[in-house]
């Protein structure tokens, strides 16, 4: 009797953490298929996104619209606003002489000298500034011959203007990757820094016409 009582009270331990294992796999499981849940409904959402932003919602046959790819035209905007930001205050700083960018191998050297050419200051906080501002007038230059681009294609196929969008951001992405290993002197400053002075003066000159216009409308 006594040797039945003391294997009992031996295989209660065991079953109480088999339980214990079993709660604790089930609860994982249970984590796990909320977590798949999750998972697959944040995809969906994700692709349906980008499905709407790049995607071609009508066929090649219809003619287009006045609005036809403004809403990928307006994404790629923004693409390039948070790219002109983290081309200033991440990519320029990094390409000083003492930033990180130095210990790229091979290229390092190379891209520090094309993002501090024309930026001839006496203190180094001149010279960030300089070339924080030479990243910018890359993406303004790239997102610029981007649209060009675009219009010389729209005026030889107006549909193409809502097609191929994902390649189109491709080939933006790659246009703006391009101008980190071109130096700032002499394109992007003065020649570009010029041409954004002249355009942005002509742009708010005709806003202040549309401006007028609307208040006397």
């Amino acid at each position: 009797m006594r040797l039945s009582k003391f294997a009992a009270n031996s295989r209660m331990p065991s079953m109480k953490s088999s339980g214990a294992r079993f709660r604790v796999v089930e609860m994982g499981n249970i984590v796990a298929c909320v977590a798949t849940g999750l998972g697959w409904c944040f995809c969906t959402a994700a692709a349906s996104l980008c499905s709407s932003c790049c995607g071609n919602d009508k066929a090649s046959s219809v003619p287009p619209s006045a609005t036809s790819g403004r809403r990928r035209s307006v994404f790629l905007l923004i693409i390039s606003i948070a790219l002109a930001f983290s081309f200033q205050y991440g990519v320029a700083p990094a390409l000083q002489p003492d930033g990180s960018g130095s210990l790229v191998p091979g290229i390092g050297g190379y891209l520090v000298e094309s993002w501090a050419s024309g930026c001839a200051y006496e203190t180094a906080e001149l010279r960030e500034q300089c070339s924080g501002n030479a990243g910018v007038y890359r993406v303004a230059g790239a997102t610029t011959l981007f649209f060009l681009l675009a219009a010389v294609t729209a005026a030889c196929k107006p549909s193409a203007n809502r097609e191929a969008w994902p390649a189109k951001y491709a080939l933006y992405l790659l246009l703006v990757l391009g101008t980190v290993f071109i130096p700032n002197d002499p394109l992007f400053s003065p020649i570009y820094m010029n041409i954004g002075r002249v355009g942005g003066t002509i742009f708010i000159f005709f806003q202040q016409i549309i401006l007028i216009d609307l208040g006397k409308g």
